[in-house]
Parts: C-alpha cells; sequence; structure tokens
C-alpha cells in the first residue's frame, strides 16, 4: 500500500504517503485513542489523502454517538478542527 503508519502509545500515530513524499503525525493529549483515531480520519481527509471509497469506508470512525445508559442518542464525539498548510 501507499501508507506506512505507526500508532504509538499515549494518543501518538504517524502515517506516512510513499506517493506523497509526506508525513502526518497526530498526537491527542490525554491518549484517547477514539479521538485519535477520529482526528486521524479527519486529518486524512482535509489533507486530500482519501478517495471517495477510502471517506467512506472510514466514516465510522470519524463520528460517533453518544449514548447514555439507556442507549439513548445523547450527543456525538467529531474533531471539529481544520488543518492549515503554508
Amino acid at each position: 500500500g501507499d501508507w506506512v503508519t505507526k500508532v504509538g502509545a499515549d494518543g501518538v500515530q504517524v502515517i506516512g504517503s510513499r506517493s506523497r513524499g509526506q508525513a502526518l503525525a497526530l498526537k491527542i493529549a490525554d491518549g484517547n485513542k477514539v479521538a485519535l483515531f477520529a482526528a486521524t480520519v479527519e486529518a486524512l481527509d482535509q489533507l486530500g489523502w482519501l478517495d471517495d471509497v477510502q471517506r467512506e469506508e472510514l466514516q465510522a470512525w470519524r463520528a460517533q454517538s453518544l449514548k447514555n445508559i439507556k442507549g439513548l442518542n445523547v450527543g456525538e464525539r467529531r474533531p471539529i478542527f481544520k488543518i492549515q498548510t503554508a
């Protein structure tokens, strides 16, 4: 594949794209892996690394419903950042 990735301890992930000659590093301050995966998918999409098929396949990792003890939706977890490029 085109991508090489490594997930480390404490909410760190690095992804490299061979064809682009670029890498992406992410760190979630509290180490939350669910937040890390959501931020990773969002960052890859914002950078244009995802095609339509990949975007759809990874959508479940980007936004997730939060449910209470009764199974009712009470909110959602989703990334809300914008990457600024030079």
